[in-house]
Order: C-alpha cells, then sequence, then structure tokens
C-alpha cells in the first residue's frame, strides 16, 4: 500500500507500506505512452531495473493493497537486472525531502493558482501552477492518469464493471 508518492521531472516515486517492497521509480519513456522503466527496491536496499513494463502492469503494482503480491504478479515476469544496493537511509532522507518541500500552508494554498491556456484552433492547451507548465497536451487525447500525476493527485485505480451510460454526466 503506497505511503507517499511524488511525480515528478517525469519520475514517479513511490514509497510502500509493505513487508517486502519499500520504494519503486517509474520513469515515463519518452515517445511510448505504454510502457515504462521500473526500479523496485526492497527492504534491506536489494534494487532491481525493470524494462518496458507495461503501464497498465506498472499501475496494477502500484495501487494494489498488497505490494509484494503484485510484485510477484505484475512485475517480476518482466526482465529484471540487479543494480548495487541502495541505502535506505538515503531513500528515507528523499522522501523526507520531498514531504518538506510539498508542504503547503495555509497562506501558501491560498496562492495556488492554476491556469488553464486552450486554442480552440488546433484544441492544444496547457496548464500551468504559478506560471510553471505542469501538462501540456492535445483535447481528446488526454491521459487523465498523466494529468493527475502531473497535479501530484494520488488515487486508487479499480476496474471498471458496467460501461459507463450515455445519460452517466448530463446535467440536466
Amino acid at each position: 500500500m503506497i505511503v507517499y508518492n511524488r511525480y515528478i521531472n517525469s519520475r514517479d516515486h513511490t514509497w510502500y507500506d509493505s513487508s517486502n517492497v519499500l520504494y519503486s521509480l517509474c520513469y515515463d519513456n519518452v515517445g511510448d505512452d505504454s510502457k515504462r522503466v521500473v526500479k523496485v527496491v526492497f527492504k534491506q536496499g536489494r534494487t532491481y531495473i525493470y524494462k518496458d513494463v507495461d503501464v497498465g502492469d506498472y499501475l496494477c503494482f502500484k495501487t494494489a493493497t498488497s505490494t509484494g503480491s503484485a510484485f510477484n504478479e505484475y512485475i517480476k515476469h518482466y526482465d529484471g537486472v540487479r543494480l548495487p544496493d541502495v541505502d535506505v537511509e538515503e531513500l528515507d532522507k528523499l522522501r523526507e525531502s520531498f514531504i518538506n518541500e510539498g508542504k503547503i500552508t495555509e497562506e501558501a494554498h491560498s496562492k495556488l493558482a492554476y491556469t488553464l491556456e486552450y486554442n480552440q484552433d488546433n484544441k492544444e492547451f496547457r496548464l500551468t501552477l504559478n506560471g510553471v507548465t505542469i501538462y501540456e497536451g492535445v483535447d481528446d487525447h488526454v491521459s487523465i492518469l498523466k494529468l493527475l500525476s502531473s497535479m501530484n493527485i494520488t488515487c486508487e485505480i479499480k476496474d471498471l464493471t458496467e460501461p459507463i451510460g450515455e445519460n452517466d454526466y448530463e446535467t440536466e
């Protein structure tokens, strides 16, 4: 289960409350929205990197309630390379620095300013936060997962078991 998540510079940093998995780092591949490079760090610092991981498999692993079982089901079958062990204390320091950096005081929260720039001709848009671009895209071709990640919004992903009806979003 996720205890902390931070998406920054096209990298998804996630710490877990798990008996086995401590941390994962997912790199967004440039030019391929369906594959990821995922680094997994286990409790004692043992570290592996997995290439060409399907984004759906990564998301199922990341959001599972049992991270260890999800690792075995969704990630372990990809070709992994053992990396040098990570200093777990340094990883904890990184998480603390993200937490402290991300703390928003009431005053700072009142100054958050999202701006959406939109070109009606080609449907391109840019979302900025206090003047810094956090997401760009084309309307009708937006990855909601990337958009939420760019806004540092963590959510649980569940399978949609029933189709969404046409009338579910009408506001009449």
